[in-house]
């Protein structure tokens, strides 16, 4: 490709950059601003997608370095059970909901169900 060729290309994808800017800017549809300024609409597209194209084959990749680096490291979680058979300390009905507390219950998890409550009631 010579020059010549080169240098008109880089012309129309900066007037076409600033075509798309205006359209962009005005509020108005594509539909309704193409057809306010004269563009064909399937063109406007056209060379819109040419420069997403473009962009995309500028963006720089990412040079990928030891991926697997560090392996993942699982952490055993313990899952406490309630102990089967176990009558709860406290028992609050609220209509047809039902909250036990049982005998052990941090304090930290008796206030969340309270505020949890307070915001249904």
């Amino acid at each position: 490709m010579d020059q010549v060729t080169k240098v008109r290309q880089h012309f129309k994808r900066e007037e076409w950059k600033s075509i798309i800017s205006e359209c962009r800017a005005s509020g108005m549809t594509v539909s309704a601003w193409c057809k306010a300024n004269g563009i064909v609409e399937q063109t406007y597209y056209k060379n819109l997608k040419k420069l997403r194209e473009e962009m995309i084959e500028n963006l720089p990749v990412p040079v990928a370095t030891n991926i697997c680096e560090k392996p993942t490291v699982f952490k055993k979680l313990e899952v406490q059970t309630p102990i089967p058979d176990t009558k709860a300390a406290v028992i609050i009905r609220l209509g047809s909901a039902t909250v036990e507390v049982n005998e052990g219950t941090s304090q930290q998890t008796i206030q969340a169900v309270l505020l949890a409550l307070q915001s249904i009631c």
